[in-house]
């Protein structure tokens, strides 16, 4: 699933909570963000990489911290967080970051 550009791409409101919750605990998020920044700047940026990259180290283990918040003791955290809704949100966060980028903006 692809989209072209960020503002047509809409989250369904499981992505979009879990990329909030990850964006916002700078503990997940930052180290990411600043790796992907030094790839950019070498020039060494891969889109499908970071996406990969922003699901594994950033989402995943925030879904499983939001699940000990928010979830169930039934329910596991990759059925609250399926793969499809994790990687719908680490695309928007890579769509996000690439526009910082593009910008001149780098997470240091």
């Amino acid at each position: 699933m692809s989209w072209a550009h960020i503002n047509t791409m809409t989250l369904s409101d499981t992505a979009r909570e879990l990329e909030l919750y990850a964006t916002n605990e700078q503990a997940y998020f930052k180290p990411v963000a600043k790796t992907l920044s030094k790839k950019h700047m070498k020039s060494e940026f891969h889109y499908e990489r970071a996406i990969h990259c922003v699901e594994r180290y950033c989402l995943t283990p925030a879904a499983k911290q939001y699940k000990r918040e928010h979830g169930s003791m039934t329910q596991s955290w990759h059925s609250m967080f399926p793969k499809a809704v994790r990687l719908e949100a680490a695309e928007c966060i890579v769509n996000e970051l690439l526009e910082e980028f593009r910008l001149g903006n780098y997470w240091a």
